[in-house]
């Protein structure tokens, strides 16, 4: 069984591997992350040597990367929140001399599994939608049937609702609320859990350099508070005044074809994700479309919370044939990146794919 191979993967670490995790940096990766490392410290006493996260530009790896990691003597790579299976020929230059875990919940593009690579995707065991099994929960699900994972429960719930991911765990999630006297609300981004999700996620938004900060709060903290109470919290009111910014002008500016809404964001900052998050919540029924420009590319965040229509295979149509174009995620929720100058032909291939 795939859960039985992840498990083995990890029991399998010993203190001389040099390990090497990288992640998304949302909440799900980072607290994925954080999940990985504070049992690889159970049972080793030591942590990976390299937490990083994964190429924006590329949603991948850069040769640049490979070649460090390699240089550095890493035999361990542990990927998590993101479908590294994409790229069959970085996997291929990876397996020659490390063996590699993958964590994640996306789609499946590759079967991959063999000697030297162990994936694990919530299809490949549950019937629970994979977009309701966020990474963290499932880190924290296989680390469980290792060690005793139980003071970082609430890790893995706070990214079961960064990823709007909480309906088929809400039993659990109530028992951490209990266990951690956090009073609950029907809006689970108005509670504790909430607002450490929101704040770690802002926080990166914010600046990316926070990043070896934001890991290093989110290890270190016991509680939720520790995060709220924290530096990262001066970073999340910086933000959150852009982002409210943003969604007030959506209501105005937003271009409507039928179901389909499609906003071009102006802002330095990376709040596209969080926006079309936040407006997916609030028109379940419409398929939001939210594009913003960065370093000559566009950066695209797509949700349709009802699902009748899969975001991420639309933006898989949308930019396949597109020079240095790339798309993922999951039916309710998914992103991608275009060239500047093909935002032109990516519009039009929306609106045919929407209507």
């Amino acid at each position: 069984m795939i859960l039985e191979k992840a498990k083995k993967y990890i029991q399998g670490i010993g203190k001389k591997d040099k390990i090497c995790i990288i992640h998304d940096t949302d909440p799900d990766g980072i607290c994925a992350a954080i999940i990985i490392q504070k049992c690889i410290k159970k049972l080793l006493n030591k942590k990976a040597e390299i937490t990083m996260p994964f190429d924006k530009e590329t949603y991948s790896i850069t040769q640049k990367t490979i070649n460090m990691l390699k240089k550095k003597g890493i035999n361990k790579i542990i990927f998590l929140d993101f479908s590294i299976d994409q790229h069959l020929k970085i996997l291929k230059k990876l397996e020659k001399w490390a063996q590699i875990l993958i964590i994640d919940h996306h789609k499946i593009y590759h079967k991959i599994n063999n000697k030297k690579i162990t994936m694990i995707k919530p299809q490949m065991f549950t019937k629970i939608p994979p977009s309701k099994y966020c990474t963290a929960k499932l880190a924290y699900d296989i680390c469980s049937q290792i060690t005793d994972m139980k003071e970082s429960d609430w890790l893995a719930a706070t990214a079961s609702i960064a990823d709007v991911a909480t309906e088929p765990w809400k039993k659990w999630i109530k028992k951490i609320f209990k266990k951690h006297k956090i009073k609950w609300k029907k809006n689970l981004f108005e509670t504790k859990l909430g607002q450490t999700a929101t704040i770690i996620n802002n926080t990166y938004t914010y600046n990316p350099k926070t990043l070896k900060k934001i890991i290093k709060t989110v290890y270190n903290a016991k509680k939720p508070d520790d995060i709220i109470k924290s530096e990262l919290k001066e970073y999340h009111n910086k933000i959150q005044k852009e982002i409210e910014k943003n969604i007030k002008e959506f209501k105005q500016k937003a271009e409507k074809h039928k179901d389909l809404r499609f906003f071009l964001i102006k802002t330095k900052h990376r709040i596209g994700s969080t926006i079309s998050t936040i407006l997916g919540l609030k028109y379940k029924n419409k398929t939001i479309i939210i594009a913003r420009k960065e370093n000559g590319t566009i950066s695209i965040s797509a949700r349709r919370n009802d699902q009748k229509k899969a975001v991420n295979e639309i933006l898989e149509k949308a930019v396949k044939g597109l020079k240095n174009a790339h798309a993922g995620g999951h039916k309710p929720a998914a992103g991608a990146r275009i060239r500047k100058q093909d935002l032109k032909i990516f519009k039009e291939r929306i609106l045919k794919l929407t209507q």
